[in-house]
């Protein structure tokens, strides 16, 4: 086991390391040949096999530290240099653990801390230091983003770009497996005649091309005449040349007329140093594809959060083409690696590759059919609040775009030849938090609203004691309330001007976030098993769902 976990060590981060091996003669099936999970035995509670020694606890803070770790982790014993992921710690768990933390030490710890100390020996270091107002040398601070965003001078395009009369007959597609990434992949065989090549983690072709058809057909929009134009192409964005060899790297880049590159590693917890292998890394080596043989353009998905409103009172309105130089990024990887990604693409581009890049707001269910992605703020939001029982008091206004609006938009966009443009996709009718109560009373849950601080205490309570209630995940994005000594927030307007002039003539609009779209939302929720209905609502039956 220890020769297997120091293998596993040179491909995987930690927090990717399995805790636990157990060996099996064979794995339990199901009648239908497929794994038997329930079957599967059951780890041990002792600490796992880890590689190094274990060390006792030194101090009251350090005892204090193991016994937390214990009870999140199930385990009877913890080391103070054990590592909470190779113990098997995931993001949920770290969740509940930053809140026990809290109610023990009476200091509240962004979620990111774990990742960055992600031992007891410097987590209560961490604990110590910033009691003390002293700097931690173990946690991640102020990365230098101007450092990170530069490119190698040798990445250029080999040949002049020369824009051809006719479409793309071969196109790649990263992140097809995500969300948005589906809906792409989508608008792409709707909108356009060409192959779409999809980079793919997969063990084989055949796997790889399942997990897009799985994935499109989860969302509700698979066709049979798909097959003959999706193309899997096994790799990683994470890895170099994204896990292909020379030769491979090189076909494809003859290959291919043009790259969307959507894919990227979301997580809002995970540090930048977690996230950049595949955000940023992975960026630069969709940038060398596209300059290798033929320069071919690349269609970038990035986000609005590349533009802060730190420092700014009021309103702060956002051109599309503004530059992000000099924008002042929350200490937020996620966020981060995005910025950093942005500016390498527009590297590239004054280098002479033809770019576009796209920032879609928030991004919700299908305006017609209410599909969700199970993983979004506004889905987790609505279940969580019903489970709840309760909604926070206040007034939340959210910029949401639906998912069929923003994929058409951005494909329809990128074959105009709008080359070196900035596009935003934001709704002009926000979501209004009150009219979707009143749309969830309408199908009979009685959803109160109550103060937030009080509500964010129930929250508080509830992740502590179930990690996967549907809110636990999205508990950074519910902070405390504002204090007189905060700094004054601003918030952003995003201006569309291009966005609105290439659309024009098209007939793709933004529905608007009304009651009747909400209904939709809801609808598809309760027919998905997501809701349960209750007993004398009329509504709850989407029939585009039947």
């Amino acid at each position: 086991v220890g020769e297997l976990r120091s293998q596993l060590k040179t491909k995987l981060p930690s927090y990717m390391m399995p805790s636990t091996f157990i060996c099996l003669d064979a794995l339990p099936l199901t009648s239908n040949g497929k794994i038997n999970r329930q079957a599967l035995p059951l780890p041990e509670r002792s600490r796992p096999e880890l590689g190094q020694i274990f060390t006792a606890p030194r101090n009251d803070q350090e005892a204090q530290m193991a016994q937390l770790w214990a009870e999140v982790l199930g385990l009877e014993q913890v080391g103070i240099d054990d590592n909470f992921f190779e113990l098997g710690g995931h993001s949920l768990l770290t969740t509940q653990l930053i809140l026990k933390v809290k109610e023990t030490f009476q200091v509240e710890l962004p979620l990111r801390s774990l990742f960055e100390a992600p031992t007891i020996a410097s987590l209560v270091e961490h604990i110590q230091n910033t009691a003390s107002s002293l700097p931690s040398p173990v946690v991640e601070r102020n990365v230098d983003l101007q450092t990170e965003a530069l490119l190698d001078a040798d990445i250029a395009p080999e040949k002049p770009f020369i824009p051809s009369q006719y479409a793309p007959t071969s196109i790649l597609l990263t992140g097809a497996t995500g969300f948005l990434g589906a809906f792409l992949l989508y608008e792409l065989l709707q909108q356009t005649q060409g192959t779409v090549y999809c980079l793919v983690r997969a063990s084989s072709f055949k796997a790889g091309y399942q997990r897009i058809q799985d994935c499109l057909k989860s969302y509700l929009i698979w066709q049979d005449n798909f097959e003959a134009r999706i193309i899997p192409i096994l790799g990683d964005l994470a890895l170099p040349q994204l896990g292909m060899t020379d030769a491979e790297f090189q076909t494809l880049a003859s290959q291919i007329d043009v790259i969307y590159h959507n894919g990227a590693w979301v997580h809002h917890i995970y540090p930048y140093s977690v996230l950049k292998s595949a955000n940023v890394s992975g960026t630069k080596e969709v940038i060398k594809l596209a300059c290798q043989t033929q320069s071919k353009p690349i269609h970038f998905i990035s986000t609005p959060n590349v533009f802060s409103s730190n420092g700014y009172t009021g309103t702060r309105t956002v051109l599309e083409n503004e530059s992000i130089d000099h924008e002042k990024i929350p200490e937020d990887g996620y966020i981060q690696t995005k910025w950093v990604a942005e500016k390498l693409i527009q590297t590239v581009a004054q280098r002479g590759l033809p770019v576009c890049i796209y920032r879609p707001g928030r991004i919700s269910g299908h305006s017609q059919t209410g599909v969700f992605n199970p993983n979004d703020f506004l889905y987790r939001l609505i279940i969580g609040c019903v489970q709840m029982g309760s909604a926070p008091a206040g007034t939340l206004i959210e910029d949401m775009i639906p998912i069929d609006y923003a994929s058409q938009a951005i494909v329809y966009l990128s074959q105009q030849h709008s080359f070196d443009q900035a596009f935003h996709l934001v709704n002009p009718q926000l979501l209004d938090v009150s009219m979707l109560l009143g749309v969830l009373r309408s199908f009979g849950y009685p959803l109160p609203q109550v103060p937030y601080d009080q509500w964010r205490t129930t929250l508080i309570n509830l992740a502590k004691q179930s990690p996967e209630h549907a809110l636990s995940a999205l508990l950074p994005f519910f902070p405390q309330p504002a204090q007189p000594q905060d700094q004054p927030h601003s918030e952003l307007q995003l201006d569309c001007q291009n966005t609105l002039a290439g659309l024009a003539g098209s007939g793709i609009t933004c529905p608007a976030f009304n009651a009747s779209l909400l209904e939709t939302y809801v609808g598809y929720l309760i027919q998905s098993n997501a809701l349960v209905p209750l007993r004398g609502s009329k509504k709850g039956i989407d029939k585009n769902l039947k």
